[in-house]
Parts: C-alpha cells; structure tokens; sequence
C-alpha cells in the first residue's frame, strides 16, 4: 500500500469526499446511525437476578469476521440450465470456482468441493440426468460431479491433467460418449507454442483417448469448440483457432477442413439447427463475424449484417426451444448480445453494449428468461425478448483489487479494482463512490499521486483527472518484438487468462489509433510517483519515467518490474525486477547506477517492498525481511516460510501483511505477530482504514475486497 501526504488543495478534495460519506450516513436513518445497525449488531444478555461467585472462565478468542466490500462483478465464462429444473443453474467463475443457483439467479451457493483448480473455462449438464455434471478447466484438467455440483472429482483418465478444457461436449443420443477440446502451451510465454487437443471417452470421463492434436495443421493451432450433430452421432464439427472450420462424418477418426467460402479462419463456435439439417452457423474473431451454411458445411456464406464494424464473436447459441425456425443468438465481444429470427440474414441488438460476452443460455418458463455471462460484471438476466438487463451477482465480488492508495490527511482511501474502476471509501470502509464511471476503460493496475492529480494506469494507457475529465496520457512506446510478451504477471495480478490480456490489448492498438508497424505501447504493470517523478514500470522493459512530456529510459532494461519502493532515510529508489527467465532481484539505484542487492538466502522471490521509518520491508516469499543495503543485510522480522504478498504500516508502529488465505498483524513494530486465518484467497493489497488502526482493508485477486475488524 502506498500512503501519501498531499497538498491542501488534494487534501480539500479529500475533505469533500468525507463531507459526502457523512452526509450519506446521516441520510440513511435521520440519528446518523442507521448504516451502522448492519454491521454492528446489538446482541442482549440475560442476568440472573442474584450474582453467584464462580471461576474466572478462561477467555476464550472473539472470533473475527470479515465484511465483504465494494462492487459486485466477476468474470463468469460458463452457464448451463439444469435439464429437468429451470429454476437451477451453474456458473462458471474464472477465478473463484463453480457458483449454483436454485432461483435463477436471486441467490448463488459457492460449489467447490474437490475442486483442485478454481479457474473454470467450460461446463456441461449430463442431457437429462441432473446429478451428473462436468467443469472443464484452465490448466487443471477436467472434473466430474454425481450430486449435481456438490463435490467434484478428476476425471482426466491421466492425460488432461495440466490441459486448458476450452469445450466439453455430451453427445445427446449416448451421454457415455464425451468429446473434450483442450489446450496446453508447450512454449513458455510464447504464443506460437499452443498445441490443441481433441479427446474422447465413452466410458463418462473414466478414460479417454486422443483423436486430433494441433499438429496435424500446416502451423500449430489449437481448438475452441466441439459439437455433435443431435441428427446423427458420427457428425462432429470442430472450430480450429487459425485453420477454420473442420468436421468428421466417422465420430472423430478424422478431420476435414469445410473452408469453401469461408475467409476469415479465426474459427470460434459452431451452432446447429436440428430443425433443418445441413443448417448450420459458424463464428469467427475477426470482423467477418458470422458465416451460415445449409448443406453441412461444403459452402458457406457471410452473414453478418446488422452486426457493428470489427465484431468479434466469441459463441454461438441457438435458442432449444424454438420451433421450426429457432432464434440464434451471437455473444460478442465487446459489443453485448445479437440475435436472428431469420436464419441470420440480419441480426439485431439484444443489449449488454459494451459487455464482453462469454456465454449465454437460455431458461424455459413462464416467462422464458435469458442469461448471459461477461467478464468482470458477472452475470446477467433478462426476460425472453427484452432488451433491459438486471445484474443479478447478489452480494458475489469477484473482480480483483490491483491497488489502493489512502489520502492520510483526509483518511479517504482511493482503490483500484480491475474491469470496475477506481473508487474513494471512507474510514469505515463500508461507503464507497465510483470516481470513473466517465471513463470507459476500467481495467485498472495501478494509482499514484503525481503534481496533486490521481493518476490510474490501465493495461494499455495512463490518465489524470482535469477539472471533470479523464484525460489520457499515452504509453511509452518500443520497438515491435518478434514473439509475444509473457502476460503471466499481468495474469496473476487481474485474474484473467494471458490470451485474454493479449486480445485487450489488440483491441486496445485499434482503438487508440496506433497502427505503425514498427512502435507498439509497453506493457505496464506498475505506478510509482516520488516527489516530482513518475514512473511506469513495464513487462520485460524496464523501468520508465516522465519528463518534459515524454518518457525516457531509465534502466532495468529487459526486466519486468514488480514493485518500487524510495528509502526515505537515504532518498534513494528501490526495484524488483525479474528478467525473462524469471530470475529476480532487488536493485538500488545510487549515483545514477543500478545494482542489485545481493541475497543471503536462495529460492526467495520479493512480491512488495515498503518504505518504513525503520527502514525498507520486504514482503516475500519466505517472510517479511527488513532490508540493510549499507550491509547487504536481509533480517528476518516474522512470517517465516510464509509466502508474504502483501504488507502495511503506520507510523504508530502498526503493521500487517497477508497471503494467501492469512493475514499477520504487529502492534510492536514488528518484534511479535498475530496471524488471522481468512478464507484461502490470495491477498495481494493491504490497508489501514481511518486513524485508530482497528480496520484492515484486504484486496483479493479473486473475490474483491473485504474490511477486517482488529482487536
């Protein structure tokens, strides 16, 4: 956490924010005390009418509990509808695991039981048992559930067990028979290196066996979607990222390519019409968007009219529950929801604009309701044929929280939440005012304080607030790269999968009108502002800092930067920086050179550093170290072999720090500490709230932000 003193006009601001929360707390009830009511509950006590001498009890622990805080969101990548309970659906989160609901969305139950990776990429309901239901993974295999959700198990046959599951498909007319198209990167950090896989078992996922690698293209290439012909079992339809369209007419003993006609090959989806067969619908990325055919894929032809310029479409759905001419509905990217009632030869708004969609379903009942699940807002509901969407996520925050800065004159606290925005809350945590809802690109990484303006670092650009605006301030800019980044610190900080960030941030070259060939913005990951410098730290190079308008070079060139931190004893900068075979180190900057500290210990990484008035702290991962540079000293201070990604302090001897499902409190500066068991969330930001220092604000990668009371 990085804490700031600020001048009186920030601090005036600061004053103004508070006057709102207060005057929003005095609104709710008239005695200024209605909003506490909900969290400060009163409890009665019972006294017996005669006093009786007994033992002193031994104290038993207050048990404490967390508040969760803050927006609603997630980014949901799967729904499926219970075949014989319309009322009850799965959701797939990407970060947090399987969510169920019994009520179609008005209230949703956490269902991770044995679930070894958390991250769900697809989902799919056995066709009419209800009990039996699959989750495909990202990098974790795939698992299997006979109560519906309850508990799962692997069932990955020994082979899908480190695969990304992009698709699981259930064929209708024998449910033993089960199609699986995966992935896996066979080149780290490379893109190029992503091999595709199509497996099949016909024994539910007991065992399976391989049918198609990426391989068997002219150019490595990986798979999205696999559908089975209701009409006909030996009919497969398979969707290659770069290759197009392919099917099989012997059950996946062999692949052809069904491409006459098509010319955008950045195949996505498939949806069948089992009403007419032949009839089918083909998705592609790029701006060709949709591609129909009526004889079974020997000719296709274009059919995107209606649709905006440079569409993409993630997935096609066709309405099951249609009659003779079903309704075939397209989730873009981007763009929010497009449906046909003409076999698409035009498609029409169904609202969501602006939502990147990444899947949609279908309820029956009265009324027919529709769903559709985005990223970062969570999910969606409507009923059939309206275009007004509610968000029905409950008390669900899944977004991360990328960074917070706390204003320690007014005791606001700014937080940054990724895909939401940038908020102000007060001392108690509990009130919250988005200060972004004019800026449309809310993919937050980062804040600072820069020249008495907050300053928000977004995955492809800067901005500072003028008057009423959200002004941008371009990116540095380098030398186009053969290869791609590695996203992978992006990844883990946001919680999106690194070919998703890859996509945003294409989509972002376009938007901001950068097409020379040979420049291309860096990738940021950090924001650091110290007296009247501001610098951006970026994936693999280095570090780099404002002046005169312009950004300059200032070393830790092909590093990715972790974290900054300035001594405030000695004035001088400090970095953590890793270098493309992650090899990682602290480096000092003195006399305008950069030098690495050495490390005493091996197999230490430094997730965070903080300047403190006892010096420089290390949040890493064997512990919490107080740094020496004069003596190349590392001192262990507490948490050891505990894996530290976040840390915090006062000046009144105050700290805390957090990992992954804890939280270390110090009131001793740091000579002894309590740790606080919390839900196996990885905590990556950390705060004191107000001025007593008796609430702790915990960010999460996976599920948003919580306010922890101390004793």
């Amino acid at each position: 956490m990085k804490v700031r003193s600020r001048n009186l006009s920030i601090w005036a601001g600061g004053l103004v924010i508070s006057l709102f929360f207060f005057m929003n707390i005095l609104s709710s009830s008239g005695s200024g005390m209605g909003l506490f009511k909900r969290y400060f509950p009163f409890v009665a006590k019972d006294y017996p009418p005669t006093p009786i001498p007994t033992a002193t009890p031994t104290p038993t622990a207050t048990p404490i509990s967390p508040t969760p805080v803050g927006p609603v969101g997630g980014s949901f990548t799967a729904l499926v509808v219970d075949p014989n309970q319309s009322q009850t659906i799965l959701a797939g989160s990407y970060v947090s695991g399987v969510y169920k609901t019994y009520n179609q969305g008005d209230t949703w139950y956490r269902q991770n039981a044995g679930l070894g990776n958390l991250k769900i990429q697809s989902l799919a309901y056995h066709p009419y048992n209800s009990n039996i239901v699959y989750a495909g993974t990202y990098e974790g295999g795939l698992y299997k559930s006979i109560n519906g959700g309850t508990s799962w198990s692997a069932s990955n046959g020994g082979v899908l067990g480190n695969h990304i599951v992009y698709d699981i498909e259930i064929d209708p007319n024998n449910p033993n028979v089960i199609y699986a198209a995966t992935r896996i990167n066979v080149g780290a950090g490379d893109y190029n290196n992503l091999r595709g896989y199509l497996y099949k078992s016909t024994n539910a996922g007991a065992s399976w066996s391989l049918l198609l690698t990426g391989d068997a293209f002219s150019t490595l290439d990986y798979f999205y979607d696999i559908d089975v012909n209701p009409l006909n079992s030996s009919e497969l339809y398979l969707t290659a990222h770069s290759h197009g369209f392919y099917k099989s007419t012997d059950a996946g003993v062999s692949f052809t390519p069904i491409n006459n006609g098509v010319n955008d090959l950045s195949a996505r989806s498939f949806a069948l019409d089992s009403a007419y067969p032949g009839l089918v619908y083909g998705a592609v990325w790029h701006d060709d968007a949709v591609y129909r055919t009526w004889n079974s894929g020997y000719s296709w032809a274009n059919s995107r009219t209606g649709l905006p310029t440079n569409t993409a479409v993630f997935r096609l759905y066709v309405d099951p529950f249609g009659g003779t001419q079903k309704r075939v509905f397209a989730c873009t990217y981007g763009n929010g929801l497009y449906s046909t009632d003409n076999f698409a030869q035009s498609w029409t708004s169904r609202g969501l604009a602006g939502q990147r969609l990444y899947d949609f379903v279908v309820a029956n009942g009265s009324p027919q309701r529709w769903f559709a699940a985005t990223e970062s807002n969570g999910v969606f509901r409507t009923n059939a044929g309206s275009s007004s969407w509610s968000n029905i996520m409950g008390d669900l925050r899944l977004n991360a929280v990328t960074a917070i800065v706390r204003d320690d004159l007014s005791g606001v606290m700014y937080v940054g939440i990724y895909g939401k925005g940038v908020y102000a809350i007060d001392s108690s945590g509990l009130n919250w005012m988005e200060l972004t809802e004019d800026l449309a690109d809310k993919s937050v990484i980062d804040l600072a304080f820069y020249q008495g303006r907050m300053h928000i670092l977004t995955e492809s650009s800067l901005y500072y607030k003028e008057d009423d605006r959200w002004l941008p301030i371009e990116l540095p800019t380098i030398e186009v790269e053969n290869g791609t980044a590695d996203l992978d610190l992006l990844s883990e900080k946001v919680g999106l999968p690194s070919e998703v960030l890859s996509v945003h941030l294409e989509q972002a070259q376009v938007s901001l009108g950068l097409t020379s060939k040979d420049l291309t913005p860096v990738i940021p990951i950090r924001l650091f502002a110290e007296n009247d410098n501001l610098y951006v730290g970026t994936i693999t190079n280095g570090l780099f800092m404002r002046v005169a308008n312009n950004w300059l070079q200032v070393g830790l060139d092909g590093k990715s930067i972790i974290d900054f931190a300035v001594d405030s004893q000695i004035r001088e900068l400090f970095a953590v920086a890793c270098d493309t075979t992650d090899v990682c180190g602290v480096f000092q900057l003195k006399d305008d050179q950069w030098s690495v500290l050495q490390l005493t210990l091996q197999n230490l990484t430094v997730n965070k550093l903080l300047e403190t008035d006892n010096g420089l702290l290390a949040a890493t991962s064997l512990g919490i170290y107080r740094i020496d540079p004069d003596n190349q000293q590392w001192i262990l201070m507490g948490g050891q072999a505990k894996n530290i990604l976040s840390i915090t302090a006062t000046r009144e001897c105050l700290m805390a720090a957090a990992g992954k499902g804890f939280v270390l409190q110090s009131s001793d500066c740091g000579e002894s500490w309590q740790e606080i068991s919390l839900e196996d969330w990885h905590y990556q930001s950390i705060g004191f709230l107000g001025d007593q220092g008796d609430l702790l604000f915990l960010g999460s990668q996976e599920t948003g932000a919580i306010i922890l009371p101390l004793k």
